[in-house]
């Protein structure tokens, strides 16, 4: 049964989800390229960006956690984000061919993300239904 306990606990573990994510790329950052046969970028600030961004959607992800009926146009905001997201990786996999490596490290998360951007929009279509008072 949907209620805001259960979808407090989707953005919560789509919090963690983003800080371990972060965090575990931050610290394999010099071995990443060679795990994955690539070459390190010449301007690695790119990846740190990246790594930025996805601990301020952890961030977004634990505020809406803690203020769900109040925070529609954030949930808006992640929605669009994770699916650009899986669309755009979609559509670079296709466009510009990367090494398997890189793909199967990327693709997991990929999904995951995409999978919480479809929740996260049934999380809008939930906070359309107004909340009952107590009697």
């Amino acid at each position: 049964m949907e209620s805001d306990k259960l979808y407090r606990v989707v953005f919560y573990v789509g919090s963690g989800w983003n800080f371990v994510t972060a965090a575990g790329m931050f610290f394999l950052i010099d071995s990443l390229p060679a795990m994955l046969k690539i070459e390190m970028p010449r301007y690695p600030v790119f990846i740190y960006f990246n790594l930025m961004s996805i601990f301020f959607f952890g961030v977004f992800q634990f505020s809406v956690a803690r203020h769900l009926r109040d925070s529609h146009s954030m949930v808006v905001i992640l929605v669009w984000a994770k699916i650009t997201m899986g669309c755009v990786f979609a559509y670079a996999a296709v466009a510009a061919p990367m090494p398997a490596e890189l793909f199967s490290f990327l693709l997991p998360g990929m999904i995951i993300d995409v999978v919480f951007g479809l929740v996260y929009y049934r999380v809008l279509r939930y906070l359309r239904i107004p909340k009952l008072a107590a009697a």
